[in-house]
């Protein structure tokens, strides 16, 4: 390995932990947090690769429509009502939903926590767990992509230790399931657009009260 290709795998993995590192710091707060992210994200890209076409901004054709909403519906059924359910048996312990208690009934909250999961999880953590992190662990295993996104799917799930061990393990499957569509379609626009979608649903029954239906079967990333 020549000097030129071991300095590239450095300066990859120094730039995937600094941003990491920002979910943890001090300073900022949700939905904020996300937004400097994003920010230093769109930096280190331009900086490092003198453009930004690696984060896959493509655009969305009928064909991505159709993909958008065949993701969604497979993701959503098969989460919801296989693996959350098989996943709240095996440690016997569902996804702890109380922190989405005060969106209930409240509008003025709920359009509020929208928009700002749609900053913060849905582009936010689409552009750096599958975007940012896809491109600087190519960097680092080249060609392997199932260990990249088995290692984007647990980078993913770690900042969810506060749902417990089932909402860690469950976060975890979704990082699998957004790792494998973006490795399929190379669109971080699709991968987006699917996150969001699934946390409105989470949202709005949040909002209506009903999340005690889906207790055990559904939790917000």
């Amino acid at each position: 390995m020549n000097l030129k290709v071991l300095l590239n795998k450095w300066i990859a993995l120094l730039l995937l932990v600094i941003v990491f590192s920002l979910i943890f710091n001090p300073y900022t707060k949700f939905p904020y947090t996300f937004c400097v992210i994003i920010i230093v994200i769109l930096f280190f890209t331009y900086l490092q690769d003198g453009h930004l076409k690696n984060l896959n901004f493509r655009k969305i054709k009928l064909l991505e429509i159709k993909r958008i909403i065949i993701c969604y519906f497979i993701l959503e059924l098969s989460m919801d009502f296989i693996f959350q359910p098989l996943v709240s048996e095996i440690f016997n312990e569902p996804a702890d939903y109380s922190s989405f208690k005060v969106i209930e009934g409240n509008p003025q909250k709920y359009f509020k926590w929208l928009f700002n999961m749609w900053v913060s999880a849905a582009i936010g953590e689409e552009l750096l767990f599958r975007g940012f992190a896809f491109l600087q662990l190519r960097k680092l295993c080249k060609d392997k992509n199932i260990l990249i996104v088995l290692l984007s799917a647990v980078m993913f799930s770690l900042p969810h230790l506060y749902q417990g061990v089932s909402g860690l393990v469950m976060t975890f499957l979704f990082g699998l399931a957004f790792g494998l569509i973006y490795l399929k379609f190379q669109n971080i626009w699709i991968n987006i657009i699917v996150h969001g979608l699934i946390d409105t649903v989470f949202l709005t029954l949040s909002y209506y009260g009903l999340t005690e239906f889906y207790s055990g079967f559904y939790f917000i990333l």
